[in-house]
């Protein structure tokens, strides 16, 4: 091939044989034309308008330079990419590089929009390597989606398209699906095979074609499900083999993305009938779920007349309270009303073949899911349709009415459009990113099935609602994130994890030496007791007011894990060291009567970040717990809250070690009590007893003259928000010997086991009695009935209806392991950390105090001999 340059705008492409021209290419530059994205640069970017025209015997050639043009000039440009970050700066704010994703890939299915451009960019950011990403697109027609594709692929991904339509009828889709498959099975064989685990970010279609499922030959290792019809494929897959954390159901798209997508919806219904009236006119909505529920409302304040068809009797009550006229069927609502337009959201088929025959005529139908109009779609009626470009489908049903079908039948707010803005799924992608890395840190912890929890607490922990909040909703609040300050005068250097000072070595100073170590770091190990120092980790018999400065200068964290009446010397020494010192505290915090003291010493070193422990605010268990009550007992008011935890401490005592004659019992669980119950009382009914006066409720003390107090019950009746009723609440706690609640035996299987280690001298129960069911959470360690036993760090969950067992799960989770971890987080994040919440200490000061003027004789003599917990 020859190539001939005419002049500035043309040149030929001939054959060097007979020198005839078999492609002419010409140019020419254009005036600034509209942004190709979502966004707009200043200054508008140049543009060029290229003709290839191909000549006999050229049409490969043409093909082939079309083809070579177009990989260079349909990615996203570096500024349009730059633009579509700054868009979505909480994105940006989490996508640092996150040792949670080493050695993991991506597999990543969704829509192929702008926002989902900046979410697996993110991923790579974060730290997932280019050559480990596979994308896939769902199929449809999204503006942009060639130059998305085109961008993953000039960035070194993989990419390709799994139709939802392939996955929910794959015997129509076979070799679509075969191809494919094999795409997807030899990404997931190379990661394998070089040591990689594989996450997959997915609306269902993946696990649905077995690639999470029991027994299936290839498996992703974990999963985010992304949207609820991909909930329904899981369910209709059969067992998950992986932990699947349920995006779909978060509250982060929950309340902030489905009012993002709802208003895509109405605002692409607009675009494509711009001629047509809507307000004050009759609509019918099929489906009343979390989408539908959110247009009808909007459709309402535009003044439509809304009608509601649903098939779940609890959403269709919700919808009639809500004011809108509401029908079982969709047969019904058609027969009582004329709506000009109807809207599906159910993702399911919401109209029936029989219903195309009560169609008014010339009416609108709008799917915002899938499979609503499928009657039309997949069946007879589409191959007479009549194709109405850049606007849908017009159907000639019998007796000639006609039908329009906005779109192609799949999401219409995704049809030829990237309609939701790039900031305003700027969360929901934020907290995708947050869940991932969370799930990738420790999957293990979460047991394979489909769960919503764990990936709200990571959201929630890591800050996302405050920031959220601080960037788009608080007053003031302009969408873009604080400006740094400028220059290197004005940049703090992001602080690194290198060494530890743990400050006690009993059990608290062991596990967090070990976790700190998983962490990266290098541990140096502080006690003057000299109790069992390893031998291979540095260590100080000093006190640390009398550590070296150059040791204490190399700090990074310093752990407080000694006896509580040292923590506020041992901080007042650390602080001393080093003002703005890092600090891990084991709880409590401090001793009772040191609350103020600990305060000031706070307010008097601003600089400082200190966090307090508490594990059980960072369990998995704990929201589980509380989404099967939600689940099994929606609406009933709690009626009985039980808390017992109890340990065997008297070997302990008769040593010297572990006496706490400050708070007693209380010093030991009730702080953990407290955390538990913190997360299973609605917040007034916690609020409240956080604030009442320990004397009102009753008490149950047994006094001990060298323990104080070694057990004790408190049982305090809380009011219920919008309820008459009142919620009894239970805590028991003994250091006398362990106690056993009321529990249920399990079934003899696997991970069930007897004699896998001797009898438990620790027992954490939790019990709630909602509507007519009795919920039961079994903390670790875990012994029940008949002696069956479940490894460390396994949780058991049971719900008991009039002596039938409901529910019987077991749930893998570390809380100290979380909690630790996530201190450190947040001790070097660059965020403002909040003060430690002392309200729980405070109210068990007040307790201990109250305990000790009722105690029957002089038990309040000071005893220093505790050993570190």
């Amino acid at each position: 091939m020859a190539c001939e340059h005419e002049d500035s705008g043309r040149l030929r492409l001939t054959d060097p044989v007979t020198a005839h021209t078999l492609v002419t290419v010409r140019w020419m530059s254009l005036p600034p034309q509209p942004p190709r994205t979502l966004g707009f640069q200043v200054p508008p970017p140049a543009a060029v308008d290229i003709l290839i025209d191909p000549h006999p015997g050229g049409h490969r050639l043409a093909t082939e330079l079309h083809d070579a043009l177009a990989a260079r000039l349909l990615p996203y440009t570096g500024s349009e990419l730059d633009g579509i970050r700054a868009a979505m700066p909480l994105l940006e704010h989490y996508s640092r590089p996150n040792p949670a994703f080493s050695n993991w890939a991506l597999l990543f299915r969704d829509h192929y929009l702008e926002h989902s451009t900046g979410f697996v960019l993110a991923m790579e950011r974060a730290g997932i390597p280019a050559e480990w990403i596979f994308t896939l697109d769902k199929g449809d027609r999204t503006w942009n989606r060639d130059r998305v594709h085109a961008t993953f692929l000039a960035r070194g991904y993989r990419s390709d398209v799994l139709d939802n339509s392939a996955v929910n009828d794959p015997d129509a889709h076979q070799h679509q699906l075969a191809r494919a498959g094999a795409e997807i099975d030899a990404f997931l064989d190379a990661a394998h095979a070089a040591g990689r685990r594989v996450l997959a970010v997915d609306d269902g279609g993946l696990l649905a074609r077995g690639y999470g499922a029991l027994g299936a030959p290839r498996t992703v290792d974990a999963a985010l499900e992304l949207t609820v019809s991909g909930i329904k494929r899981i369910a209709a897959a059969g067992p998950l083999a992986i932990p699947v954390l349920n995006l779909a159901r978060s509250q982060v798209k929950s309340r902030l993305g489905y009012r993002e997508i709802a208003d895509s919806c109405l605002r692409r219904l607009r675009a494509l009938i711009p001629d047509r009236k809507i307000i004050g006119r009759q609509v019918l909505l099929l489906g009343y779920g979390t989408l539908g529920s959110r247009l009808a409302a909007q459709l309402r304040d535009l003044g439509c007349r809304v009608d509601v068809v649903d098939t779940d009797l609890i959403a269709l009550i919700d919808a009639a309270e809500n004011g809108f006229t509401t029908y079982h069927t969709a047969a019904q609502a058609l027969a009582a009303s004329t709506p000009f337009l109807i809207i599906g959201t159910t993702g399911e088929v919401a109209l029936t073949d029989a219903d195309l025959t009560a169609l008014p005529d010339d009416v609108f139908l709008a799917p915002f899911a899938t499979r609503d109009f499928s009657a039309l779609t997949e069946g007879p009626h589409r191959a007479a349709a009549t194709h109405i470009p850049g606007v849908g489908l017009r159907f000639t049903l019998p007796g000639g009415r006609t039908v329009t079908l906005l779109g192609d039948g799949r999401s219409m707010n995704l049809f030829e459009a990237d309609s939701i803005p790039s900031q305003g799924y700027d969360a929901y992608r934020a907290g995708t990113l947050i869940a991932a890395a969370a799930l990738c840190a420790d999957p293990d912890r979460v047991p394979a099935g489909l769960h919503t929890a764990p990936a709200d607490t990571a959201i929630t922990d890591a800050g996302l609602w405050e920031a959220y909040y601080d960037l788009y909703a608080a007053p003031g609040a302009t969408g873009r994130p604080a400006a740094k300050p400028a220059g290197p005068a004005g940049e703090r250097p992001q602080a690194v994890l290198r060494r530890a000072a743990i400050v006690g070595y009993g059990v608290a100073g062991r596990l967090h030496t070990e976790i700190l170590t998983a962490l990266g770091a290098t541990p140096a190990v502080i006690d003057p007791k000299h109790q069992d120092l390893p031998a291979s980790l540095r260590s100080f018999p000093h006190q640390v007011s009398d550590l070296p400065q150059a040791v204490a200068a190399g700090i990074d964290l310093w752990s407080i894990c000694c006896p509580t009446a040292e923590h506020l010397p041992v901080l007042r020494a650390v602080l001393a060291h080093n003002p703005a010192a890092r600090v891990l505290m084991e709880k409590p915090a401090c001793r009772g009567h040191e609350i103020d003291a600990f305060t000031r010493l706070l307010a008097d070193h601003p600089a400082a970040r200190i966090v307090v422990n508490d594990q059980y605010r960072h369990s998995t268990a704990l929201p589980a717990f509380t989404d099967l009550i939600a689940t099994l007992e929606p609406g009933a008011p709690l009626e009985k809250v039980a808390v017992l935890f109890t340990k065997d401490r008297r070997p302990d005592s008769a040593r010297g070690r572990f006496v706490d004659r400050d708070y007693g019992v209380l010093g030991y669980e009730w702080l953990h009590m407290l955390a538990v119950t913190r997360h299973i009382l609605p917040a007034p009914a916690w609020e409240h007893y956080l604030a009442c006066d320990p004397a009102t409720t009753t008490t149950e003390p047994v006094y001990d003259p060298r323990l104080f107090v070694a057990a004790l019950t408190e049982r305090t009746a809380l009011p219920l928000p919008d309820s008459r009723s009142r919620l009894h609440l239970e805590l028991t706690s003994s250091i006398l010997g362990p106690g056993q609640a009321e529990d249920t035996a399990p079934a003899p299987r696997p991970p069930w086991r007897q004699g896998l280690r001797e009898a438990d001298d620790r027992y954490r129960h939790v019990t709630v009695h909602a509507g007519r069911t009795r919920f039961t959470l079994h903390l670790e360690p875990v012994t029940t009935l008949g002696g069956w036993q479940l490894e460390r760090n396994h949780h058991r969950i049971t719900a008991v209806r009039d002596g039938t067992v409901l529910h019987d799960e077991v749930l893998t989770d570390s809380p100290l392991q979380t909690s630790v971890r996530h201190a450190t987080e947040l001790l070097f994040a660059d965020t403002p950390l909040p003060a430690p919440d002392l309200a729980p200490l405070r109210r068990i000061a007040r307790l201990a105090e109250l305990l000790r003027e009722r105690a029957p004789g002089d038990l309040t003599g000071p005893d220093t001999s505790r050993d570190s917990a």
